[in-house]
């Protein structure tokens, strides 16, 4: 009996979720399945495009993603971060802190059930300018 070649064996799309995920993460802003797959591959991952349906399909099936309809019913997706953050990042240099507002959380907990809404999730990104670069647009 003849015995295939050595390959590097194929990983699953299960093995391969946390590398879709981070991608998806990376990206900051809702994404469907086929231009995830176009910005992984254009920085050079080799990655099939089913394999980013099955990991987008099961992360949110796991409630990791918001997810949107798109035009012509296209779905795109979002990652939600484990732990409930808020962003500050500086539009110039790409820096950026956490933020915790309690105002903020009362009013996105009255907002959902003011409109029938439920199990409402909420993620925001504040931009601005950091210390550093606004000296630098000064001087």
């Amino acid at each position: 009996m003849v015995s295939a070649p050595d390959r590097p064996r194929r990983r699953r799309a299960a093995d391969r979720r946390p590398e879709v995920l981070a991608a998806l993460r990376e990206n900051g802003g809702f994404l469907s399945a086929q231009g995830l797959h176009a910005a992984m591959t254009q920085r050079g991952v080799r990655i099939g495009l089913t394999t980013v349906y099955r990991a987008l399909s099961d992360a949110d099936a796991e409630g990791r993603l918001e997810t949107v309809h798109a035009r012509g019913a296209v779905k795109a997706y979002r990652y939600l971060p484990p732990v409930h953050e808020h962003h500050l990042r500086c539009r110039v240099c790409g820096v950026g802190v956490t933020f915790v507002s309690q105002a903020l959380e009362e009013w996105v907990a009255q907002l959902g059930p003011r409109h029938g809404f439920a199990d409402v999730r909420h993620a925001v990104a504040a931009t601005g300018t950091c210390p550093g670069c606004a000296e630098g647009e000064a001087g």
